[in-house]
């Protein structure tokens, strides 16, 4: 019997040393596969933080872009509010010229008029002007001054202070609103420069 014992003692061991070698294997195989695993999902996790890091970079600088818009849009906003002002009280102290400055304004528009000599044209005030802004006694005072010879004509309706002379339907607006935005229009960028960087 001690024969028997012996073989399966043998065969025992035989199956131990299997066992162990293949508990061994499996072990071995189960942590090569946890190792590769848990690198691919820290490599994962890697690329996920670049990207979020990646992101939120790209939505700060959205966002400063943002702000640095509103601000340009707001600075521009005030700058014309404030050329508006501006406008608007030089058009107040026009309106409130005395009639020596009115005639004195009116004058030198007039005199830089290229009509013929011994034209004759329509001085239109506007009917928001004082009657007493240009008197018969300018107007005479006024053609012997120029070339051409001005005429009263009916007063214009207009929503400014001002003059009109009319060459047979060919009008030169001299309101003191569209001159003043005329001037706005064509010179608002030197105007500009000249109130916010000078």
């Amino acid at each position: 019997m001690d024969a028997i014992t012996k073989i399966i003692e043998q065969i025992d061991e035989a199956a131990a040393t299997k066992r162990a070698a293949y508990k061994a294997e499996q072990q071995a195989q189960i942590d090569d596969d946890f190792l590769r695993r848990k690198a691919l999902i820290e490599a994962e996790d890697e690329k996920l933080t670049t990207q979020l890091e990646k992101n939120q970079n790209v939505k700060y600088k959205q966002l400063h872009a943002r702000q640095q818009m509103e601000v340009k849009q707001e600075t521009l906003l005030a700058k014309q509010n404030y050329l508006s002002q501006v406008f608007e009280e030089a058009y107040a102290k026009m309106q409130a010229w005395q009639n020596d400055a009115l005639q004195d304004f009116a004058a030198a528009c007039l005199q830089q008029l290229p009509f013929e000599k011994g034209k004759k044209v329509i001085f239109k005030p506007a009917n928001k002007m004082p009657k007493s802004s240009y008197p018969e006694k300018w107007l005479e005072q006024m053609n012997e001054k120029l070339d051409y010879e001005l005429v009263y004509g009916e007063e214009i309706t207009a929503d400014s202070y001002g003059f009109v002379v009319d060459d047979k339907g060919v009008q030169y607006n001299f309101l003191y609103r569209d001159l003043l935005n005329e001037i706005k229009t064509s010179n608002s960028n030197s105007i500009s420069q000249m109130l916010f960087e000078g």
